[in-house]
Order: structure tokens, then C-alpha cells, then sequence
């Protein structure tokens, strides 16, 4: 059986194109890994670790903020907003963005649905940062 390839792409860029073992991803309602023979899919993603491991035996990993992803065949395509290389996040600026949605008050709804995604988005970043 053929393995899986991973496209990550951005709206700059495709950051990553390339055959992979395995993927596993945030989803708007859990999480998700896919392995080769995996059915097609199209899901919404949410806000989380993109991990991927390699064929060659490591392992790679992303922070990645919402968008799509796409299963056919062996291709797992991902659409996303933003993909910060795990190795790339500062925990001095996770702490930081934290204290910001933390401490942003809010008025309506709309406001605490943007200001509930800031505060997941710093924890997460806070999570997989490996930079000090």
C-alpha cells in the first residue's frame, strides 16, 4: 500500500508537499489522524497541533489556525490561515498573548466568540512552544 503525502498550504504558500506515514489534526469538533487507505473526507479544522511523521522516522509538527482539510486518494490536503513550525514559537510570546485574551473584555457576542478563540489560540501556542 502507497503511503499518504501531506500538502500544508497557506494563503502565502505551500509550506509543506511532501509523503508522510501519518497525519494527525485539529478538527472545529476533536481531532483526526489519517493513515494510508483512509475514505475521502472534507472537514473543518480548528485551532491546534498539525503532527506529521515523516517516512524517514521524525516527526514534524505546526500550529495551525482553522481552516479545511481534504482526504482523497493518498493526499491529505490542508487549507489553513496560519501554520507556525512548531520549533518557530516563542513561550515568552504565547505567555504574552495569553495575558492579552485573558484580560480583553468584552461586550457582545461576537466579541467573546473572537475573544474565546484568541485565549485557545495562546493556550495552544503555549502548549507546543519550544523557544523560550
Amino acid at each position: 500500500m502507497a503511503g499518504l503525502r501531506l500538502v500544508l498550504v497557506t494563503p502565502e504558500k505551500t509550506l509543506f508537499d511532501e509523503p508522510v506515514k501519518s497525519v494527525r489534526l485539529p478538527m472545529f469538533d476533536g481531532s483526526a489522524g489519517f493513515y494510508p487507505g483512509r475514505a475521502p473526507l472534507v472537514g473543518r479544522l480548528g485551532i491546534g497541533e498539525l503532527t506529521c511523521a515523516a517516512e524517514s522516522g521524525g516527526t514534524q509538527s505546526w500550529l495551525i489556525d482553522s481552516g479545511f482539510v481534504q482526504v482523497k486518494g493518498e493526499q491529505v490536503s490542508i487549507l489553513t490561515e496560519e501554520a507556525i513550525p512548531s520549533n518557530k514559537l516563542s513561550r515568552s510570546q504565547a505567555k504574552t498573548d495569553l495575558e492579552e485574551a485573558k484580560a480583553q473584555s468584552v461586550a457582545s457576542d461576537e466579541e467573546f466568540a473572537a475573544a474565546e478563540r484568541k485565549l485557545q489560540r495562546a493556550r495552544q501556542m503555549l502548549r507546543l512552544a519550544t523557544q523560550d
